[in-house]
């Protein structure tokens, strides 16, 4: 059992305390659905000491009664110590269950409500991994194998990759495939959380573990307790937490920022990295036992680049997801505009692919994705290039206005803004363009 709810002046403290269903009161009462009204707790065989210990509370009267629906009991309501010194009456205990009738049956309703909307979150988490991963046939069919064949185990995972590769779409496809999909699914970036924040953001803290620490927070492995955990951007870790992760790994148990009580968790974890560890690891960055403990199954996510023949399969894809969330219907790609997709190497990966498609369709007209739809740096294909015979003057022009229109492209077409990112005057860049004679759709501003 454990407290969902404490007030009074030890309220934070008792809320952490798990109290056990055989040697408590409150175990008893829920098992065997009756009130208990006693004048010295303490001295009941039944009472467990555990709380008075952690709360620094002495136990005198205790009145505890237990919330029924239809004859099951979902839980209990404890008062103690009457004020005073006062022992509860027969009058408190009817009071008390009367209270805990109309409460026993909000509670039920909450927790049903909770239920559906966890289980409607994992159909849609479900039905999106299946969606969004693609190229299960294509340059994902060894990632797949690996998939099947590890999704019902406990087995550490490391995802590696570059950025934009679908490191997280696989991790929850992992999750959603295997025996654990019912529980939560917990996803922390450890590169967006500043490093003094990390350790308290995955263990938790208790109240006055360090300045502006005004309550207890329970802590992102907690969270996942019979779950799986996401450790996105592990290479991120700070050395000084890495060892406390470790201890995680191996035994399952860590103590909360602040504590000395050890929590024991039950948690599958899913890790995933861009950053190269095994150099990190010769720079003393990141700790080799803890890279071994990572990297039991390792995952090799390939770039977008060494995947072009899942290419229009991916286009297909986020043009009718794009279509859809903007109510128009581009749902086909002309073939000149696959050959130009085809053409660029994607350096940001699936990612930068669904932006260029996104903004397509966003900005684009009409039912077909067309070459001059696609951003103009992947209308340039492979990136910048100059001529070999090219002289001075001409590579500085040249490079000039594929660098001006590459800012343009990245801002809508918006001088104001371009003129912002490139560091110049608005008019100074107007006076480019016409000098260049760069041809951009007219934009305001």
């Amino acid at each position: 059992l454990r407290f969902a709810i404490a007030t009074g002046p030890v309220a934070d403290k008792a809320l952490p305390v798990k109290v056990p269903v055989e040697g408590s009161i409150a175990g008893w009462v829920v098992t065997h659905r009756r009130p208990v009204n006693l004048a010295k707790a303490g001295d009941d065989p039944r009472h467990f000491p555990g709380v008075d210990k952690k709360t620094d509370l002495k136990t005198e009267s205790l009145l505890c009664v237990p919330l029924l629906v239809d004859d099951e009991a979902i839980g209990a309501i404890q008062a103690l110590n009457k004020r005073g010194g006062r022992t509860f009456t027969d009058e408190d205990e009817h009071f008390l269950v009367a209270i805990a009738v109309q409460a026993a049956y909000a509670l039920r309703r909450v927790l049903e409500d909770q239920r559906r909307r966890e289980e409607l979150d994992e159909l849609r988490a479900r039905a999106a991994a299946e969606q969004t991963v693609i190229g299960e046939r294509g340059g994902l069919a060894e990632v797949f194998d690996i998939v099947r064949k590890v999704a019902d185990a406990r087995t550490t995972l490391l995802l590696r990759g570059e950025t934009g590769t679908g490191k997280g779409m696989i991790a929850r496809a992992i999750y959603s495939s295997g025996a654990r999909y019912r529980r939560r699914f917990v996803t922390v970036n450890c590169s967006n959380i500043p490093p003094d924040l990390l350790e308290s953001e995955l263990f938790g803290h208790v109240k006055g573990a360090f300045t502006g620490a005004s309550a207890v927070k329970i802590g992102k492995f907690k969270l996942a307790h019979g779950g799986t955990i996401f450790l996105d951007e592990v290479g991120d870790i700070p050395l000084g937490l890495q060892i406390k992760l470790l201890r995680v790994l191996q035994e399952q148990e860590f103590e909360p920022l602040g504590s000395n009580d050890t929590e024991k968790v039950d948690v599958r974890v899913i890790a995933a990295t861009s950053r190269d560890l095994e150099a990190a690891i010769a720079e003393e960055r990141f700790r080799e036992d803890l890279y071994y403990r990572l990297n039991v199954v390792s995952v090799e996510l390939p770039p977008l680049r060494d995947r072009r023949g899942d290419l229009p399969e991916l286009v297909d894809h986020f043009l009718r997801k794009y279509s859809l969330e903007t109510n128009k219907h581009m749902l086909r790609a002309a073939p000149e505009a696959l050959e130009v997709i085809a053409a660029y190497d994607w350096p940001g990966n699936v990612r930068e692919l669904e932006n260029a498609i996104e903004r397509a369709v966003v900005l684009g007209e009409g039912e077909v994705l067309e070459p001059g739809m696609l951003p103009g740096h992947v209308r340039g294909g492979r990136g910048y290039t100059v001529p070999e015979d090219a002289t001075l003057v001409e590579a500085q022009k040249s490079f000039k206005r594929y660098f001006i229109a590459k800012a343009l492209d990245a801002h809508s077409g918006n001088q104001t803004r371009a003129a912002e990112a490139l560091g110049i005057q608005r008019s100074y860049l107007n006076r480019i363009i016409k000098q260049l004679d760069i041809h951009r759709p007219e934009h305001r501003g």
